[in-house]
């Protein structure tokens, strides 16, 4: 019989489980949720279920003694055999700006409204707004965005100990434009995971999606280099780390895409997200309709999952919905603003909250304007499809 305990890090919230090595969250089956209830934080035999206890420890949910391999399992984010995803009334996640100053100007950009109009009046005073927000909402992920998270690092610096300080896991989004070795210390001891932003292998082609801001970065600034950077950096330093592609009509070529994986995994990165470009904030720009993807977009990129795992090689793919339910995320303004995504006018719609009674407020929001079966989707990649031990090639433990 294995000794099992619940993977550190791990966040459990009724059926849902979010494994911060991997950034990603699963949807339990009453088997498996019936399993992890008898699972402690530290190494004890459980008695039964030895089938749910494997699979939860191939995918980082628990660690075992000896040691379960963990696995590759494609973005599929069912843990047994759901009808439906869970229903969610709190947030899973909540996006928090640490600042509205950002070194590029991304073509696609769907955070421009929350960063044009903010950036020249930003001071200390809206981010203790955000700081109370953040540690008022009741999710069990923060994120810290912007803008650039590194562009202003004292901000985000107060930003992490806060969410670290309420329990929250927690990612830093970013670019890598900045001194991202200054930072790494703080990631280390709040175990954040940090999730980079490269759209291609071809620098070109990257940064003809990612130009540098000349407002802030010298002329000839490549954020592919940077973004390649942070990631051999935390990788060194041992911090969980992904990256995130933007998949638009310029670079959703498979080949390209095929390029890019491989550069990632010669990285040592063993998460890769994808999103399919969303017509909000500069995307929502008719002059800038030729970035939409096509729209026989998921059929290319399952094709890409499908080969990689037909191949066995060693990454997590999650292709997000984001496009299907785009007024699924929750954020907090560099103000210290709620806002909520509105497609009808291809920007936020955004609530001042009240000094008192600010967690009651973002729920009542939340549960308003936000589609509920949107979010759970979005962040279980909107599919029933579950795990599959037989296509998971083995991942290299970190």
């Amino acid at each position: 019989m294995l000794a099992v305990r619940l993977a550190p890090g791990v966040r459990v919230r009724g059926p849902i489980a979010y494994v911060p090595a991997r950034d990603h969250f699963f949807a339990l089956d009453p088997a498996h949720q019936a399993v992890l209830r008898r699972v402690g934080d530290g190494y004890g035999r459980v008695e039964g279920g030895a089938d749910e206890i494997r699979t939860l420890a191939e995918l980082g949910i628990c660690d075992t003694e000896p040691a379960t391999p963990r696995r590759a399992f494609f973005g599929r984010s069912v843990v047994g055999r759901l009808d439906a995803l869970p229903l969610v009334d709190a947030p899973l996640v909540v996006n928090c700006f640490a600042t509205a100053f950002c070194p590029l100007r991304c073509g696609y950009c769907h955070a421009d409204d929350l960063m044009a109009g903010y950036r020249d009046h930003e001071d200390a005073r809206w981010l203790d707004r955000v700081l109370r927000v953040a540690g008022a909402t009741p999710a069990m992920v923060g994120v810290v965005t912007g803008g650039e998270p590194l562009a202003r690092i004292e901000r985000t610096e107060r930003l992490v100990e806060r969410l670290a300080a309420t329990g929250k896991a927690i990612v830093l989004d970013t670019s890598g434009v900045g001194d991202f070795s200054r930072i790494v210390p703080l990631l280390q001891r709040h175990r954040v995971h940090v999730r980079v932003s490269l759209d291609s292998a071809d620098p070109a082609v990257n940064d003809a999606l990612r130009p540098g801001n000349r407002r802030f970065v010298p002329p000839g600034t490549s954020s592919s280099v940077y973004a390649q950077d942070a990631i051999k950096r935390a990788v060194r330093a041992g911090i969980p780390c992904s990256v995130q592609t933007v998949i638009t009509a310029r670079n959703l070529a498979t080949d390209g895409l095929i390029a890019l994986r491989d550069l990632l995994v010669g990285l040592g990165v063993t998460t890769w997200v994808l999103h399919v470009v969303v017509p909000v904030g500069k995307a929502a720009d008719p002059r800038r309709a030729d970035l939409l993807a096509p729209a026989n977009v998921h059929d290319l990129l399952d094709d890409l999952v499908r080969r990689t795992a037909a191949e066995g090689i060693a990454i997590d793919i999650r292709v997000t919905s984001t496009h299907r339910s785009p007024n699924s995320t929750l954020l907090i303004s560099a103000k210290g603003e709620l806002a909520i995504e509105d497609v009808a006018v291809g920007g936020k719609k955004t609530f001042t909250l009240p000094r008192i009674g600010v967690r009651g407020a973002v729920l009542k929001h939340f549960r308003a304007h936000v589609d509920l079966a949107g979010h759970a989707s979005r962040y279980l990649n909107g599919s029933l499809e579950v795990f599959d031990e037989t296509t998971g090639a083995t991942l290299p433990r970190g």
